[in-house]
């Protein structure tokens, strides 16, 4: 028996030596196979490094902790199994790093390929989304419908043209066999001369009822090309600045006319078209202004032509509030400005008050002064009365008196 220990754990319990050689040989193999497997696969960079450290540090703890079996005989079965363990977790720690290396690549790659997919498909789905978007506020869906009803319409002109070319034959025909000899006619002939004229009428009846849908579907379709711009209109409207004067008050004033001044010309716009659509399709249509022709004021672009009016008009107005409101934002600006400057120069003109107290010390010094001199050289009375001045004024001084140092000055020359 041969027990395999490390660190004094036991490992494993080897029956006999030639299970001793055949751990041998399957560590060996396992170190064969790595090695292998790395000359086949690309060089990647630190995996030599961490071959050589794993299998240096697998040696050192084999070295230090390995036991095969006991006795001074079990040198060189530890050292054997020690350097072919140590080879074989070297090569797999260098397969390992490796393969794991390229794994990590590859997960990488398809992670950035699924993001970069995810990113196409967002930005595909953004475009789309701002194309539809686009396309519904140009009123590309409108201009659909308006050539979808025309097409109808031509169809419809198309098959009331061929009934009226059918009863032009059959009235012909019937012309034809009522002007022949009135001698030759045979009970035949009779029943063909009312098979003719049933078919006449039939065929008049018919285009009666054709020309009655005609007469509708080119109405239906008049209605829906003068109601386009309208509708277009109606999408394209600035409810972006309509709500940013009532979200951000003063500061949108200017943008929301500028948008709202913009789409005036597009209802100015809508307005020459539904005329111009008018004047092609129902000749004595509504003018410009507002006449209108044989469909009458309730015509469709008579309609359309009203709700238009009526849009430019509130825009109109709301346009000329907005024009007030910003003069009076310039105004309480303009204000706030003369308010400010107004401000600052009467701070300024207050920091620049003289101070009575200043005054009144100076006027208190001078009295000192002159009554030192006057002590010190005296004259008749005119001294005292000097000083008797002085004093007044620094009392008067004192007490915030009106006077100003300029008249004290000038009392004091009086009375030299």
């Amino acid at each position: 028996m041969i027990d395999v220990s490390l660190l004094g754990w036991l490992l494993v319990t080897l029956t006999s030596p030639l299970a001793l050689v055949l751990l041998l040989v399957a560590l060996g193999s396992v170190a064969y196979l790595g090695v292998t497997a790395l000359e086949a696969a690309p060089r990647r960079r630190g995996a030599r490094a961490v071959g050589t450290g794993a299998a240096a540090c697998a040696l050192a703890a084999g070295m230090v902790g390995l036991r095969v079996g006991a006795g001074a005989g079990a040198t060189v079965p530890t050292a054997a199994v020690g350097i072919a363990a140590a080879a074989a977790i070297g090569a797999t720690a260098a397969c390992a790093w490796t393969f794991g290396a390229r794994a990590a690549a590859a997960l990488g790659a398809a992670q950035a390929r699924r993001s970069a997919a995810a990113l196409r498909a967002g930005d595909e789905r953004r475009r789309l989304l701002a194309a539809s978007q686009r396309a519904y506020a140009e009123g590309d869906d409108l201009a659909a419908e308006t050539a979808a009803a025309d097409d109808a319409v031509a169809r419809l002109r198309a098959a009331v043209g061929s009934l009226a070319g059918a009863r032009a034959a059959l009235e012909a025909k019937r012309a034809g066999a009522q002007d022949g000899p009135q001698s030759e006619e045979r009970p035949e002939a009779s029943a063909l001369a009312e098979d003719l004229a049933r078919a006449c009428d039939e065929a008049a009846l018919k285009l009666s009822m054709g020309q009655r849908v005609l007469a509708a579907a080119e109405a239906a379709a008049l209605r829906i090309a003068c109601n386009a711009p309208l509708r277009r209109l109606l999408r394209r409207r600035p409810r972006e600045a309509t709500q940013a004067l009532a979200t951000l008050g003063a500061g949108a004033l200017a943008p929301a006319a500028a948008s709202i001044e913009a789409f005036l010309g597009e209802v100015r716009a809508a307005r020459a078209e539904v005329v111009e659509i008018a004047e092609r399709r129902a000749p004595g249509a509504p003018g410009e202004d507002g006449a209108t022709g044989p469909e009458g004021a309730e015509g469709p672009a008579a309609l359309a032509l009203r709700e238009l009016t009526a849009m430019e008009s509130a825009y109109g107005a709301l346009l000329e509030r907005l024009r007030l409101a910003e003069l009076h934002a310039s105004a309480r600006a303009s204000v706030e400005q003369v308010e400010s400057a107004a401000g600052a120069l009467s701070a300024t003109a207050r920091a620049a008050e003289i101070d009575p107290a200043a005054i009144g010390a100076l006027v208190t010094e001078i009295a000192r002064a002159e009554s030192a001199v006057a002590a010190a050289a005296p004259e008749a009375g005119g001294s005292r009365a000097l000083a008797e001045a002085l004093a007044a004024g620094s009392g008067a001084l004192d007490r915030s008196d009106t006077t100003s140092l300029a008249e004290l000055i000038a009392a004091l020359r009086e009375l030299r």
